[in-house]
């Protein structure tokens, strides 16, 4: 058994920079997310404009 070695169970407690990468990355995720939804809707409005744009100069 080493005796240098001592492990201790406590609860860790989260300073600053550990509260504020936490947040980055949650942020960051959260856009990553949001963006591809964006992207997603965009795309359904342009092929409906397109869609009614053909519509409307054949009729």
């Amino acid at each position: 058994m080493s005796e240098g070695y001592h492990h201790h169970h406590r609860t860790h407690k989260k300073d600053s920079a550990t509260i504020f990468k936490e947040k980055s990355l949650s942020s960051i995720q959260f856009r990553k997310t949001f963006e591809k939804i964006l992207k997603k809707i965009l795309i359904v409005v342009a092929i409906l404009m397109a869609i009614a744009v053909v519509v409307v100069y054949t009729f």
